[in-house]
């Protein structure tokens, strides 16, 4: 799957605007819409309210993650307006399977909105403040945009969609091997005096600067790192693998790499080719698109910046 095609899902409280918004953002993108909820109704014959009222919130709670894990599974290039207590049991399921944006009003609108009474889960003002404030860091932590409803819908569908367009350019792992969690007090000498948080905050920083997605994972364990790579199918556009001493003698790894298809870039902290003849052949690399090294921590960067250079050659052919 290309970066373009990932699916987009709107999450926030209700009377945030989701539907609304999300409808338009996909007019505005050229995307399919699809509103988790309308979904539950028409599949189950009822309201959502009526569902809540009938056979309780835990039974509506599981007929939405069955609802969103079919939606973010069958569907590519879509646009999905999610229920507000929708990030209470699939928080983790969104943010993997696509960009997630967090959706904000001003709750005294919000409050208006819902003063009909008409929503499943009614509450009071007081009832909808305690909800938001329940609520929000969750919503944030599970998002990768927050975009701002405090004027026309038409004109935070703009937003939406600008964010989205500049989001979907790519989605990134960066997989770390054995001992690189010691950086910082490993053999300074030969990887230098920075940390492992450190480096990772560096990573974070370039990501935001240009604008893409940026996960990591460390292990010193062969068959976990396999693990990951395997579960990066359908989540991750590109990877970025440091597999540490792994990199001379792991064919379970260069295997993995040739087998899930992603495009990744090897990277190494200090330059193997002048080190001990052992680290001089890699036989992880093969499987890779390049191999840098011999570049600090800069090295990530540059071989974060050689997928994004060939994420953008692949979805422009």
């Amino acid at each position: 799957m290309k970066p373009c095609d990932r699916n987009v899902i709107f999450i926030g409280m209700p009377g945030s605007g989701k539907s609304t918004i999300a409808r338009l953002t996909a007019d505005a993108l050229g995307r399919n819409f699809f509103d988790a909820d309308a979904e539950i109704e028409k599949r189950h014959g009822a309201t959502c309210a009526e569902i809540i009222t009938t056979r309780g919130e835990d039974v509506f709670r599981e007929l939405e993650t069955d609802i969103l894990t079919e939606l973010l599974t069958n569907s590519t290039s879509a646009v999905i307006a999610a229920g507000g207590g929708a990030v209470l049991k699939n928080a983790e399921l969104m943010r993997r399977r696509s960009v997630v944006v967090y959706l904000t009003r001003p709750l005294t609108a919000i409050s208006d909105s819902l003063s009909s009474g008409e929503r499943p889960l009614s509450r009071t003002a007081e009832q909808w403040q305690q909800l938001y404030a329940e609520r929000h860091m969750l919503y944030e932590a599970s998002a990768h945009i927050t975009v701002t409803n405090d004027d026309t819908p038409e004109l935070a569908a703009e937003r939406a969609a600008a964010e989205i367009h500049r989001h979907l350019k790519a989605r990134l792992l960066v997989i770390n091997g054995p001992n690189l969690n010691l950086l910082g007090t490993r053999e300074p000498d030969i990887y230098g005096s920075g940390t492992y948080s450190e480096l990772l905050t560096m990573l974070r920083d370039a990501a935001a600067e240009r604008r893409f997605s940026l996960d990591f994972f460390q292990s010193n364990h062969e068959g976990v790192i396999i693990d990951a790579l395997h579960d990066s199918v359908g989540v991750y556009d590109g990877i970025v693998i440091n597999p540490g001493a792994y990199t001379h003698y792991s064919y379970a790894i260069y295997d993995a790499l040739l087998a899930i298809g992603i495009p990744a870039v090897e990277v190494h902290i200090s330059n193997i080719t002048t080190r001990e003849p052992f680290r001089r052949t890699s036989v992880t690399a093969p499987a890779c698109i390049a191999q840098i090294h011999g570049e600090g921590f800069f090295g990530y960067i540059r071989a974060m910046d050689t997928l994004l250079d060939a994420l953008y050659d692949s979805s422009n052919d």
